[in-house]
């Protein structure tokens, strides 16, 4: 058999060396001490298990996942499966600022609590409006006049867009992209509203109705991927250099090892990939060199001082402050809401804080990386493809789409395609 070095054990890196092992010996390089990326599944003190990143995909827009679910025979629960007397998958929207809200929990709890606010017609106008600026907008795109804006350019253009409706349109943007508002903003208008032509049912109201979870979390697909060369992998891997000849590929580690394989895929960060190629080739320089990304920093933990009562914490709250154009904003998932989670777990996990967080609280404090999508690095992605086959290289990952799970496994799927491995 072929080897395969697969450097990258996110879920790109770790599709790619599922479906490949079929064929070829893989070996997996993973620099940090796990498997997952952002698919991370972390044990209470209590022994639950929660997702405190990557949890939560479409049932419509994440079609490969779901044909991968299939095949690992992972089992998953849907937003259909709703009890409308327990936690739901609303969103909440608080004011750092002056405490006013916006709350959108279907949960009976949740309507009790608030006297039935979102039925309220203020409330439903709000809901109207943001529908009613997502259909102008996208006609608009349709029409070519977005191109060349930056979103927040492009909502000058849609009135319907503002107050309320452009605080949970904004807001929703943040979680799907993982990115800040203000990077949201200056990002191009025609990415954002075809990624939500796409990925439709991940925003209000759809994502009501459409959501689902792996109900054994995360963990599962991450083991059931991995399971077949488990005995491949290399953890805490330093890869230093990866230097391509004519008929192969040389892995070589910081404490000067090498290793001879027929060919490499990167499922890694664009920027890192790029960092360890030896003589990188004009247009990798290009299409790898135009990509940044962020640090984005991941709190788990139990202090709700800041966010409204419980009862309408459901799903996600977004607690923002104004500050000109932009809408500083932190996303935090209840886990409580996960399906199978106990009563009593109060742990909310939260990217982008803005807002105190006392240190006795906090069970988890990290970073995940995410890629920034901007005007230089949107123009790259549908080259990307272009470098595979290339001196014995290929490539996956998110940053080949629209940053989602079902980008990276799309993106690996056609890695195992030209390799010779259909799905």
């Amino acid at each position: 058999m072929k080897k395969i070095a697969v450097i990258g054990g996110g879920i790109a890196g770790l599709t790619a060396a599922y479906l490949l092992g079929q064929r070829y010996e893989i070996t997996l390089f993973e620099r940090s001490e796990r498997l997952g990326g952002n698919a991370y599944t972390l044990t209470t003190p209590g022994g639950e298990e929660v997702d405190i990143a990557a949890a939560v995909f479409g049932r419509h827009s994440y079609k490969n996942l779901c044909r991968l679910f299939k095949r690992l025979h992972i089992d998953t629960v849907g937003s259909f499966d709703w009890n409308p007397f327990s936690p739901s998958l609303g969103a909440s929207f608080r004011s750092l600022d002056d405490g006013s809200g916006f709350f959108l929990s279907p949960g009976i709890a949740s309507l009790i609590s608030q006297r039935f606010a979102p039925l309220r017609p203020r409330n439903v106008r709000t809901l109207l409006q943001l529908l009613k600026g997502l259909k102008r907008a996208r006609s608009l795109s349709a029409a070519g006049k977005m191109e060349g804006l930056s979103l927040g350019e492009a909502l000058k253009e849609v009135p319907e867009l503002s107050g309320d409706a452009k605080l949970i349109f904004v807001s929703c943007l943040c979680l799907i992209s993982s990115m800040h508002c203000e990077d949201v903003l200056d990002a191009p208008a025609a990415f954002f509203l075809e990624k939500l032509k796409i990925y439709h049912d991940l925003v209000p109201p759809e994502a009501l109705f459409s959501v689902f979870f792996p109900r054994n979390r995360t963990k599962e697909y991450i083991d059931a991927l991995s399971a077949g060369f488990a005995d491949s992998i290399v953890l805490n891997a330093r890869v230093r250099k990866v230097i391509r000849r004519e008929n192969d590929v040389i892995v070589v580690t910081e404490d000067g090892k090498q290793a001879l394989f027929d060919r490499v895929v990167f499922g890694c960060n664009a920027d890192q990939a790029l960092t360890l190629l030896e003589k990188p080739t004009i247009e990798e320089k290009r299409l790898l060199g135009a990509w940044k990304y962020t640090d984005g920093r991941i709190v788990v933990h139990n202090d709700h001082a800041s966010f409204p009562k419980r009862e309408l914490m459901q799903g996600y709250t977004f607690l923002y402050r104004k500050s000109g154009r932009y809408i500083e904003t932190s996303v935090s998932g209840s886990l409580w809401v996960l399906p199978g989670a106990s009563k009593s777990m109060d742990l909310v996990s939260t990217q982008h804080p803005n807002f105190p967080i006392r240190q006795e609280t906090i069970l988890f404090d990290g970073k995940f990386r995410t890629p920034i999508f901007d005007f230089g690095s949107c123009s790259m992605i549908g080259e990307l493809p272009s470098l595979n086959g290339v001196r014995n290289t290929y490539y996956c990952g998110s940053h080949f789409g629209f940053g989602l799970h079902e980008d990276a496994v799309t993106s690996a799927i056609e890695v195992a395609k030209q390799l010779g491995v259909e799905f």
